[in-house]
């Protein structure tokens, strides 16, 4: 082998290791410290001005790479704010302006990887919330056959005794329905909304509640305003009454 070549050989390897470096670096390597709470503010402030960001409530770890920052505005409100760790730095993707909670799909396929998402308004005086999963019951013949789907309907209390903000990861019993429902569709491989949510007729909502347990519109943490750049998937939850729950 020529002394050219051997130089080529070599440039090429030293550059194959400075890119495997470069890709690691980029988009593997684990997560910096989390920004103060002074970059935060600063952060928001600057990618949407119009929440004017003031104070920081938290910052809650969802997994390694996405965290969920709460906090209030100059103008009053309880807004939140989505943090992913993406090309090698920590990056605010989506912020709301008001706290109603909403559906944090991490991995849309995976329904593990949800997290209900709140910041309720301390005006509001919620005590408690109600969440629910409701698949409507449907009936259909398909190629002469008979298909009845019955309803589901599963719910989960949160408390806002101690704090009016918070992230609740999906009760294994919803996402154990989820994902059997998703096995049985992916065989099917009919219906256009796979890709985006097990089934067209499924949803989440919620119900608020006050300190009597009377439920109550929360009006200073609905119709807000918000921020996203397009690459989280964050789902609105729909507001129900007990009229739209089937009881024993």
């Amino acid at each position: 082998m020529t002394k050219r070549k051997l130089w080529t050989l070599s440039g090429l390897g030293v550059l194959g290791l400075l890119s495997s470096f470069t890709m690691y670096w980029f988009y593997f390597a684990k997560p910096v410290p989390f920004p103060t709470n002074e970059q935060l503010v600063k952060e928001i402030n600057r990618v949407f001005p119009e929440v004017s960001a003031s104070v920081i409530q938290d910052t809650i770890p969802v997994e390694e790479r996405h965290v969920v920052v709460p906090f209030i505005s100059k103008k009053d409100n309880y807004g939140l704010s989505y943090w992913v760790w993406k090309k090698h730095k920590w990056t605010v993707l989506t912020i709301d302006t008001k706290g109603e909670p909403k559906i944090w799909k991490i991995n849309r396929k995976d329904p593990s990887s949800f997290h209900i998402v709140w910041n309720i308004h301390p005006e509001d005086q919620l005590s408690s919330i109600t969440y629910f999963l409701i698949r409507d019951r449907g009936y259909q013949i398909t190629e002469g056959i008979d298909n009845y789907v019955p309803r589901v309907q599963m719910e989960k209390k949160a408390s806002l005794q101690e704090k009016s903000y918070g992230v609740m990861e999906l009760p294994d019993e919803w996402t154990g329905f989820m994902n059997a429902v998703l096995e049985v569709e992916s065989t099917q491989k009919t219906n256009p909304f796979f890709n985006h949510f097990p089934e067209v007729n499924m949803f989440f909502g919620w119900i608020p509640y006050d300190q009597s347990e009377k439920e109550i519109f929360p009006e200073g943490s609905v119709n807000g305003s918000g921020y996203s750049n397009g690459n989280l998937v964050i789902d609105h939850m729909m507001i129900l009454s007990k009229g739209d729950l089937e009881l024993p």
